[in-house]
């Protein structure tokens, strides 16, 4: 098999430290949910460390685009890089990334890509090199002319023959390294369901890798199952990028935003001084509770969403996931947090191993017990490195679909599918919105999201377009009985 982009070439444009024109492509048409909105982070990091290296550069986000990889091809294009982050979407990826002919240097990057790039490099004959793992330190070292076989964390085809380089040490995260967003053609706008809003939202990644070992989670190891240890951008970085930012409203992408307090109030003490007024979501661990100083600053500083990991109502559950606490220190956090003008948003797993049906449909009373104001469940599904296939083949009456959802000869993937609408109807009652609605009247969030409330009518209409044929079902139904 022989070299889609030569070797010399490879290695005569890295020397030159000169790409005439490069392509980042997001390879999807679809989004994860109902939900849609949020830039190819990852993507834009790799095309900000290849940018001092690059005549032209430009992102394009298929999601966004009517038009094909090819339309944004130049004549003078030598690189194409991918990011192959997820295994939704397959055939349209597949076909993307084998349209460019091998003329073009083609990389590939992202967690799917990292998983098997024996796969990506033996099946498609055009694909030059993958990246694997984190990929900026990788990409900077082939731009800066670095041998293809001193680079670690480098997959590629040399003389028939495909060599994968030693793994990447994850290193600490650099401050002067985020994307750089006058390269965007897009502004990203909150979507649910083919919905405008009308409301931009931004990410940022101001730390990587969480400390805690959840059992149930993968997202803290990289794609080969080595623990990332926590690393963050110091808070003057952080700021000082937030500053550039246009959108209303910023998501942090950080597994773990809120894992050293004294440096979440340092990144608050700036916003307020430099006057940055935006709304900012984050994932945080229940301990939280324990600085409530900070969380007033937190407040001032425009926090509008606390993501929290709960997982389940049942202490039995949480011992095993390994969570570090029970549901009494649920409740002792929460007379502390339910104070908060904050949305506190709660994250619950169906189907946990060993829990019964009547032990997850606790989970909308403990929500309301606990005040959260929004709730998202999801059912416990594989990932690599996880570590569930192991759990599940010693629990007898465990099986795992093949989507990856683990179920139970008990509970069914239809039953779990069928438990979580009648949790989340249970929950999202007439107060519970109401909770909702003022606590947005509290927190500000109100005030900057006129486009969702001039088009609240439509965006009713989706969240209940489901519910309402249910109902019509049941009414079809007594009338026949």
């Amino acid at each position: 098999m022989s070299s889609a982009y030569s070797i010399s070439q490879q290695v005569e444009i890295s020397r030159n430290k000169k790409f005439r024109h490069v392509l980042c492509v997001y390879p999807y048409r679809c989004d994860l949910g109902k939900m849609s909105f949020f830039p190819p982070l990852g993507l834009e990091y790799i095309a900000a460390t290849i940018e001092p290296y690059a005549q032209s550069l430009d992102i394009v986000d298929l999601r966004q685009e009517s038009g094909r990889t090819k339309d944004f091809l130049r004549p003078e294009t030598d690189l194409v890089c991918f990011s192959v982050n997820w295994d939704r979407d397959a055939e349209f990826m597949h076909e993307e990334i084998r349209s460019i002919g091998a003329e073009k240097m083609i990389i590939l990057g992202g967690r799917h890509a990292t998983e098997d790039p024996e796969k990506w490099l033996s099946e498609f004959s055009n694909v030059s090199m993958v990246i694997r793992g984190d990929g900026e330190e990788a990409m900077e070292e082939l731009c800066d002319g670095q041998p293809l076989e001193r680079i670690t964390g480098l997959s590629f085809r040399r003389n028939g023959q495909i060599i994968h380089n030693p793994n990447r040490k994850t290193g600490p995260v650099k401050d002067d390294l985020y994307p750089n967003r006058r390269n965007r053609r897009y502004r990203y706008e909150i979507n649910f369901d083919g919905v405008a809003t009308g409301v931009y939202i931004d990410t940022l990644s101001s730390s990587r890798g969480c400390p805690y070992n959840c059992s149930f989670c993968s997202f803290s190891r990289n794609p080969w199952g080595e623990k990332r240890g926590w690393s963050a951008r110091s808070p003057e970085s952080v700021v000082e990028e937030l500053a550039q930012i246009d959108a209303q409203i910023v998501g942090f992408t950080d597994d773990l935003f809120t894992l050293k307090m004294d440096r979440v109030e340092r990144i608050c003490d700036l916003i307020i001084e430099r006057k940055i007024r935006k709304k900012y979501l984050i994932n945080a661990r229940l301990e939280i509770a324990r600085h409530p100083k900070v969380l007033k600053k937190m407040e001032q500083a425009g926090f509008l969403l606390l993501m929290l990991g709960i997982e389940s109502a049942c202490d039995k559950t949480l011992h095993s996931m390994g969570k570090g606490f029970d549901t009494q220190r649920i409740r002792e956090y929460f007379n502390v947090l339910r104070h908060s003008s904050m949305v506190l948003h709660g994250y619950f797993i169906l189907g946990n191993i060993g829990e019964s049906i009547e032990e997850m449909l606790r989970i909308p009373t403990f929500a309301h017990e606990l005040g959260l104001d929004t709730v998202a469940i999801s059912t416990l599904r594989t990932s690599p490195h996880s570590g569930l296939e192991e759990l599940v083949a010693n629990n007898p009456g465990y099986k795992i679909a093949p989507s990856g959802k683990v179920y139970s000869d008990l509970c069914s993937c239809k039953e779990l599918r069928q438990l979580r609408r009648r949790i989340h109807k249970e929950f999202y009652n007439p107060s519970q919105v109401f909770q909702l609605l003022r606590k947005g009247v509290a927190n500000g969030g109100l005030r900057l999201l006129p486009g969702v409330m001039l088009r609240s009518p439509k965006i009713v209409g989706t969240l209940f377009k489901r519910r309402g044929k249910h109902s019509e079902k049941k009414r079809r139904r007594a009338r026949l009985a």
